[in-house]
């Protein structure tokens, strides 16, 4: 398997770019209650930080920690939660944050190796429960959570169950959004999106997983983007959002990205009342990966979305979108290209992960923030109260979340943190709780 192709399983099975998920722990038949998972951090003592924060997972893909930081106070716990703590199943290395702060202000962590979703009390660090969503016991990897009420929430499974039972009430299937209640830590129903994927390119036009990735509550709706990609990883299909309405948990709509493939990260600017998706195009054509990879703008405020404005990756130099986040902030987005690995067949060299402050206004060229080995920057998020930018970096000697304070136009690096200073675990992705 060449280097391309690797990376394509790797980054597509999981939400970080790392090796291959460790077989799932034996999957949780029913909801546990858990222990006490405090902080293991003893300077804060078992308190964390209310919310609204943001969490920070590190992790080697082996052991996580997930920290906490305050953006309006500087304070930061240390390993809040780890795969040390006190858990019925114990977090993976694969650990992954929502896409948007829960409702009910909870710390929800997404274990994709393990399929478990763990619920903390941010306050104390304290793990209230853990629900696993591999029913059936299959590898259904969750990409994302998105609470709509507090006793209902649905959860992007990327994953397809091959030997599904007929049986439709045990909602073993996968490739869906799970419907579970956070509160009672049950899962009480599926929406399936199979039927939604697009096809691979014509002429063959090869069939597809949905594979549903991300997820936005927004308006009174639900937007999840599907990654259309064949259970073999040769195949990718035009990329689109499907809209979800929570009254009838069912499909109502579908926003079809043409020319674009392989979309994912969603944000949503409730001002403007504007969507922002992330495409990153099919990995193994470097040029035509690059040709099929931008941030799109889609305004959702009326009963028909419209496709606004784009940012093409090859506005951002060499790489294709890093599709994992959409980072924008009114006229300003921030986004990421990614970098490749070095060939070892070929021997030819690895290239740069780049962080970029791009502005949407036409004609703004971008600008270079941050630049690091392949794998090394990570999902960044915006703080819209304060104009300031989070970004993730996992370098080896030096990790650290970079801060830039963008109040006055173009950012400037603010202070930036180590948020595992306890085991030095390099920083991967940042969210809001």
């Amino acid at each position: 398997m060449s280097t391309v192709v690797r990376r394509l399983d790797v980054r597509l099975s999981s939400r970080f770019s790392r090796a291959r998920p460790r077989a799932a722990a034996p999957a949780l038949l029913l909801a546990v209650a858990l222990a006490s998972g405090a902080c293991d951090d003893t300077s804060v003592g078992t308190f964390g930080i209310a919310s609204p924060s943001l969490a920070v997972v590190s992790s080697d893909y082996t052991t996580a920690s997930v920290s906490l930081f305050n953006p309006s106070t500087g304070r930061h716990v240390d390993s809040c939660v780890t795969s040390r703590s006190t858990l019925k199943q114990p977090l993976s290395g694969d650990v992954a944050l929502p896409s948007q702060a829960q409702v009910s202000g909870e710390l929800t962590l997404i274990d994709s190796g393990n399929a478990v979703l763990t619920f903390v009390t941010p306050s104390t660090c304290e793990a209230r429960g853990q629900l696993s969503v591999s029913t059936g016991g299959f590898k259904a990897y969750p990409h994302d959570v998105v609470t709509v009420a507090p006793n209902k929430a649905y959860v992007t499974r990327n994953g397809k169950n091959l030997a599904a039972t007929p049986d439709p009430a045990d909602f073993d299937e996968g490739d869906d959004l799970l419907i579970v209640d956070p509160k009672q830590l049950a899962v009480i129903g599926r929406i399936p999106l199979a039927d939604f994927a697009t096809p691979g390119p014509a002429p063959a036009g090869a069939p597809t997983q949905a594979r549903p990735d991300h997820a936005i509550f927004a308006g009174g709706l639900v937007y999840v983007s599907l990654n259309s990609i064949s259970g073999d990883f040769a195949t990718v299909g035009m990329g689109r959002v499907v809209i979800i309405d929570p009254a009838s948990d069912a499909v109502v709509g579908t926003i079809d990205l043409p020319s674009l493939r392989n979309c994912s990260g969603l944000t949503y600017a409730s001002t403007t009342k504007r969507l922002y998706v992330a495409c990153g195009g099919a990995f193994g054509d470097p040029a035509a990966q690059i040709a099929e990879s931008a941030l799109v703008e889609v305004d959702v405020s009326s009963g028909s979305p419209v496709l606004g404005r784009v940012l093409p990756a090859s506005t951002l130099g060499t790489g294709a979108l890093n599709l994992f986040y959409a980072a924008v902030s009114g006229e300003a987005s921030f986004a990421g290209t990614l970098g490749t690995f070095p060939d070892t067949t070929t021997g030819a060299p690895g290239t740069s992960d780049v962080f970029f402050y791009a502005p949407l206004t036409p004609g703004v060229a971008p600008t270079k923030l941050a630049e690091g080995a392949a794998g090394e920057l990570g999902t960044a998020v915006v703080d819209p109260g304060s104009n300031r930018v989070f970004l993730p970096d996992a370098n080896a000697t030096k990790p650290r979340v970079h801060v830039y304070d963008a109040t006055t136009g173009a950012p400037l690096p603010a202070a930036d943190f180590e948020p595992n200073p306890s085991a030095h675990l390099p920083p991967r992705s940042v969210g809001w709780y």
